[in-house]
């Protein structure tokens, strides 16, 4: 099996949009995850209406696929009742009274998770002979692959497609946080009022002047602050 480019991580998540749970966004990260009633259940929906073992999404070759595992065909996407389903990003899905939607970039487009606008530094790339000093943010993915965005100075955080580095993340803001270089040379941190908050090394921030190894959490990514002198 050939190995998945670096730059690229495999993700997929479901969020509750009617029922009970509202609002709640559920990861999907196993190879076979079961949805129903039950508190076995890897997603446990608080809904009467959904039975015990109503469904599962498996990760196949070609993409997340639903499997009706109740069998009474009442596991429906898009509004059709469905046995077997290969899932689409955006697709809509109903249990019952619980509506959800399917985010998914496997088997369906390349999805990177953190891109940047700026100057992408390559993986594991030493640094050159005679340069300045570097500052930049490192991005593990959840395969542990590495990725670093080398900071400008001054640099956007969020989910609109127009930020320097996008989150591709619900619970990111669109214009979430900046990254600005100050006079004397040193990067500070600052928050945009984001609904879920901008927190370094587990606190809540407004402005946070970053130090070497500071970790930033922006939603469910954590990034790395690194400023070094070569």
């Amino acid at each position: 099996m050939a190995q998945e480019p670096p730059d690229y991580v495999t993700a997929a998540y479901l969020v509750i949009q009617q029922g009970p749970q509202a609002g709640k966004r559920v990861e999907i990260w196993k190879d076979r995850t079961t949805i129903g009633r039950s508190l076995d259940s890897d997603i446990f929906l608080e809904d009467l209406t959904v039975h015990r073992k109503q469904a599962s999404i498996v990760r196949t070759a070609a993409g997340f696929v639903l499997y009706d595992d109740h069998g009474k065909g009442d596991s429906f996407v898009n509004g059709i009742s469905v046995r077997e389903h290969l899932l689409k990003d955006g697709d809509q899905l109903l249990f019952g009274d619980t509506r959800l939607t399917f985010f998914g970039h496997e088997g369906t487009r390349p999805f990177q998770l953190a891109s940047s606008r700026g100057r992408e530094l390559h993986i594991m790339k030493s640094s050159e002979p005679n340069s300045s000093a570097i500052a930049k943010l490192d991005f593990a993915s959840v395969r542990g692959a590495t990725r670093s965005f080398e900071l400008l100075p001054e640099m956007t955080i969020g989910r609109s497609r127009e930020c320097d580095i996008f989150l591709e993340d619900l619970s990111v803001s669109r214009l979430h946080a900046t990254i600005h270089q100050l006079p004397d040379g040193i990067y500070e941190i600052e928050d945009h009022r984001s609904a879920t908050g901008t927190f370094v090394n587990g606190m809540r921030i407004t402005r946070y002047r970053l130090v070497e190894g500071d970790v930033v959490q922006v939603g469910s990514s954590r990034l790395t602050f690194r400023h070094s002198k070569t």
